[in-house]
């Protein structure tokens, strides 16, 4: 049984019409106590609650108590939807049917990233529909926006199940060929999004990654066209790893943390969902599965936060939380960047009377701390001596 309430978290400004106008929340909640809250603007993930082994509860997603929080910080998209085109459309342009398309430059006023000025994470979406498991936020992107051919109709709904999964499904058609390659930029800290640092680098981890997207080894970081493989890098996420010591790995580097997608699937279309990976906090016992169709997985380490070392002023969070750098991770299941200009890639063009579907999974569970850090062995070992004492 999942129960929906609605509130009213506060007033924005409506990038479209420059009218005042509310922003809700709705908050869903099953059987286990997972309770996850969404708001309209941006189609934003405000909070998710979940329990530990020992049955306390944490809001394990960064964010804000009030409109102000999340529109003063939009550049970071905390929790947000990103879209028509989440990546790259490096140097603004791509062609499409033999016509060159010409979009908004909204990155050094070179590229367009995560879909322009206006992109997906201002709007105020509608709700479209209460479900008996969750919402349907709703949004049409007309013809020419931010350069994007097609009036695009998009649905995204939000639901939750009794065995504390969060289903993130987002749908779309357009009237015209368009690319499109929408996803959520939420930041997570199993630890609780007051943890900080600390719980974050407590996270044990791994991605089924093989290979990463290759980049320019510039200032820009835009994509080649090819891959590069894992192996003998810190990118080798294959096997459990703690995310402390990996992260400290990118001390002397240019990017302070984790800031690469892994290139999933190379396969061309219709990919089912599956098992991406695992990340588990220690001391909590928390851990969410992750499983999704996407074909690529964009992973960060709010690197881009303030450097408290630095003496510069944190983000206040929900709760007054001071987030500094490193106080969570994103893990962003998209389409792989620059794919309107990198014909190898899989494509994220959209045909009339074509569907776009993504779906996304998170499964939050618990095991009690002593299992996290034991061995397989470990575990069936003392599983015998329990059945031979009983």
């Amino acid at each position: 049984m999942v129960k929906i309430v609605e509130d009213i978290f506060g007033i924005a400004t409506n990038p479209f019409t420059n009218k005042a106008q509310v922003i809700r929340r709705y908050t869903m909640s099953n059987t286990n106590h997972l309770s996850v809250g969404i708001i309209t603007l941006g189609a934003t993930i405000q909070s998710l609650r979940v329990p530990d082994a020992y049955h306390q509860m944490a809001d394990v997603v960064l964010g804000f108590d009030d409109v102000a929080g999340y529109l003063k910080h939009q550049d970071l998209k905390f929790g947000c939807t990103l879209g028509r085109v989440t990546g790259l459309v490096s140097n603004g342009e791509f062609i499409l049917e033999e016509h060159r398309v010409i979009v908004s430059k909204n990155l050094d006023q070179k590229h367009n990233i995560e879909g322009g000025f206006i992109g997906f994470d201002k709007v105020i979406w509608d709700l479209h529909m209460m479900r008996p498991d969750g919402i349907t936020l709703r949004h049409v992107s007309r013809e020419g926006h931010e350069g994007f051919p097609g009036r695009l109709v998009v649905m995204i709904h939000f639901t939750i199940d009794n065995e504390s999964r969060l289903f993130i499904r987002i749908e779309a058609t357009s009237d015209k060929s368009t690319p499109v390659d929408i996803s959520n930029h939420t930041y997570f800290n199993l630890a609780g999004h007051k943890a900080g640092v600390e719980g974050l680098f407590e996270h044990r981890f791994f991605i089924e990654g093989n290979e990463i997207i290759e980049t320019s080894t510039d200032d820009n970081l835009l994509p080649t066209g090819g891959y590069k493989s894992v192996d003998n890098s810190v990118y080798d996420l294959r096997l459990p790893v703690f995310m402390g010591d990996r992260v400290r790995q990118f001390k002397d580097m240019p990017v302070p943390g984790y800031h690469v997608t892994y290139a999933l699937s190379k396969g061309l279309t219709n990919l089912n969902t599956r098992y991406l990976g695992r990340f588990l906090h220690c001391p909590s016992g928390r851990f969410m599965d992750i499983y999704s169709n996407q074909p690529a997985l964009h992973f960060s380490t709010a690197n881009k936060f303030p450097k408290e070392s630095h003496g510069e002023d944190p983000i206040m969070g929900k709760n007054c939380t001071r987030y500094w750098q490193h106080s969570g991770y994103v893990l962003q299941l998209m389409g792989f960047p620059d794919a309107c200009n990198q014909t190898m890639f899989p494509t994220i063009i959209v045909m009339p009377g074509e569907n776009y579907f993504h779906e996304t999974i998170y499964h939050f569970c618990v095991k009690e701390s002593w299992q996290c850090c034991a061995t397989k062995e470990e575990i069936e070992a003392i599983d015998k001596d329990l059945v031979r004492n009983s």
